[in-house]
């Protein structure tokens, strides 16, 4: 059997160079899928193409979205934002929404699906959250699990863990408010943050606030989503 292609979107640096962290690359690699790299275009025929030639769509984390996706003005602490960036994948997710393929968003990904979906965001935690906000942004190494997350009964989240609490790491300082209608939360941090949301439309379609892809080789809820992930990415083979 020929294994799934799992398309990973990248981020531009210093506007000449593409950049991503491995641990996406390895994840996919190691658990059973082809990584191939999607760099920014703007031609919609290559975009079409892209789509075509993948199985399933991994969003990983990266700048802050562009306030105006989600109908707001710039926070005081927004932090960096690439516009381009921003518009391609949000027309990557909208042509695999189209044809039904898996996409699982990580960080800004969770968040530009959300956003494709009507949502709204909290463009910094601190600022705008208010109190018992639990540390989101850890200063400690990747494969460190900063704090437990709720995981909601019966939903897709707890059907792929089977648990319904697990430890994740944490490198956010926004994180989605309002949840679009196509959406439901299936997953929070202690302080009520949002860590997980699913689409009630389709199969596969997740996005989450934590990075399973650093923490899958010892951590068997982590490596049980990205399992899932491409497992789905197969169905859609076929």
């Amino acid at each position: 059997m020929t294994l799934p292609v799992i398309g990973i979107t990248t981020e531009v640096v210093d506007g000449d160079h593409l950049e991503l962290r491995s641990s996406f690359i390895y994840a996919i690699s190691k658990l059973g899928g082809i990584p191939l790299l999607l760099p920014k275009i703007e031609d919609e025929d290559i975009i079409r193409g892209q789509v075509e030639n993948i199985d399933a769509l991994f969003l990983p984390g990266g700048n802050d979205i562009n306030p105006s996706t989600y109908g707001e003005n710039p926070h005081p602490k927004l932090e960096k934002v690439e516009a381009g960036r921003d518009e391609y994948e949000l027309e990557l997710i909208h042509r695999c929404l189209e044809k039904d393929k898996p996409i699982l968003g990580i960080c800004r990904g969770s968040q530009l699906l959300n956003s494709v979906a009507g949502g709204t965001m909290y463009q910094d935690l601190d600022d705008e959250y208010g109190e018992g906000l639990i540390q989101h942004r850890q200063t400690s190494n990747r494969d460190f699990l900063n704090h437990k997350i709720e995981i909601m009964e019966g939903s897709k989240l707890h059907e792929i863990t089977g648990v319904t609490e697990m430890s994740v790491n944490s490198f956010h300082h926004q994180a989605n408010h309002d949840i679009g209608a196509s959406y439901e939360v299936s997953a929070v941090a202690p302080d009520g943050v949002i860590e997980a949301i699913e689409s009630k439309e389709h199969d596969f379609v997740m996005g989450l606030q934590f990075h399973p892809e650093d923490a899958f080789e010892f951590n068997e809820p982590s490596r049980k989503i990205i399992e899932a992930f491409i497992k789905a990415a197969e169905k859609s083979k076929e």
